[in-house]
């Protein structure tokens, strides 16, 4: 039996942060579970000149498509033209995860979609025109599309007007980095970063859809008026933030804020794992990784009720509207002042969290790759995973 040929859009493996996040687990499952298919890395122009590219070469081969993206997208959107194989390496399927949408002259393309935030909160992207073309474009020319949740699929059916049949859910997982540490060896690593005593802690960016302006709120009247103790650390890089910096500055409880900025993944478990609770009002959200990292780490988790941050958490999460600040910094006091709780809230969370694996999710994109080629994948082993969760 010919082996199935599947490329893939490898520059998100060299990133940090964001989606990066999803695509490097997810392709290094994919290699380990499902051995039989011949998986190829593509770079474009702009990722094939890092340096770290060559390390890529240790998961799967390396093709690298010298023209420039500019180009690309002329050729593709403009002309509607497939490139030759010399140019674009040929492949039974196409999985783009960083919504590349290149007209293809064989194959089939299968794309990954992770959140239409945009276009369910336009007053806060004004480029959301060019994001609504990009995945109408790339919604047309799939031959599936991966949501990577229930909430994402609906988006596409109601937003955009996507075919149901063509749009699969497949949940990622966790890494096995995020999971509970003793106390003192979360000490350590809180020391590190420079917080001692008691702390709650956001990690995820500070861009507008995440609320960080309403978090602040909360735990100022939290600290000033409901007698919270602990320090508030907020874990993100600060681009795109710069009116929750002001806002920070601004505050009467600041120096009990840590803006602890990025910090090495392997330095995430402690931190989760160190703190009283984690805390994350997003407004919208595709997924929320972090939620399920926090859960991972035994960390109770508490969280807005929006997007897909319900399916997430499930029962482990204690649900706040994101736009009610009172709310939050109430909920943010009882969990702090009842141990009982947390604990609870600890083993409901480790429980919902082992449900969610890449070893899984990989095997289920795998039988959706097959199914489009032909090949041994098994649909209903997809379908089914899914429909359990």
């Amino acid at each position: 039996m010919t082996r199935q040929r599947v490329a893939i859009d490898a520059g998100p493996l060299l990133a940090a942060g964001g989606i990066s996040n999803y695509v490097r687990p997810l392709v290094e499952a994919l290699v380990r579970v499902d051995p039989d298919a011949d998986y190829r890395l593509i770079l474009r122009r702009g990722w094939a000149r890092d340096d770290r590219a060559t390390v890529l070469g240790r998961l799967a081969p390396v093709s690298s498509v010298r023209v420039p993206d500019r180009l690309l997208g002329f050729w593709w959107d403009r002309l509607g033209l497939a490139l030759p194989g010399w140019v674009w390496p040929a492949s039974d399927v196409f999985l783009s995860t960083c919504l590349l949408a290149p007209a293809l002259a064989r194959g089939h393309l299968v794309s990954i979609v992770y959140d239409c935030i945009p276009l369910r909160l336009p007053e806060l992207f004004p480029d959301r025109r060019r994001f609504r073309r990009t995945l109408e474009r790339l919604v047309c020319r799939s031959a599936r599309v991966i949501a990577i949740s229930q909430r994402t699929r609906e988006d596409l059916i109601d937003l955009l007007g996507a075919d149901p049949a063509r749009v699969r859910v497949v949940y990622p997982g966790c890494r096995a980095l995020f999971r509970p540490l003793p106390p003192a060896e979360a000490a350590v690593v809180a020391a590190r970063h420079g917080i001692r005593g008691s702390y709650v802690l956001y990690v995820g960016g500070l861009g507008p859809h995440k609320n960080l302006a309403t978090l602040l709120g909360a735990y100022e009247r939290a600290r000033l008026e409901g007698g919270l103790a602990a320090r508030l650390v907020v874990v993100g890089h600060p681009r795109w933030g710069a009116a929750i910096l002001a806002t920070l500055e601004a505050l009467r409880v600041r120096p009990d804020v840590l803006l602890a900025g990025p910090v090495p993944d392997d330095d995430l478990p402690g931190l989760y794992a160190g703190a009283q609770f984690f805390v994350f009002p997003s407004r919208y959200e595709g997924f929320g990784l972090p939620v399920l990292e926090a859960m991972a780490c035994g960390t109770p988790v508490v969280i807005a009720g929006a997007g897909a941050l319900p399916e997430v958490a499930g029962a482990a999460g204690c649900y706040v509207d994101p736009d009610d600040e009172w709310a939050l910094a109430d909920r943010m006091c009882e969990i702090a002042g009842d141990p009982e709780r947390r604990a609870r809230m600890r083993s409901a969370g480790l429980e919902q969290a082992a449900r969610f694996s890449w070893e899984r999710s990989a095997g289920e994109v795998a039988a959706l790759l097959g199914e489009i080629t032909g090949g041994p994948g098994d649909l209903a082993m997809a379908s089914a995973a899914s429909e359990r969760r």
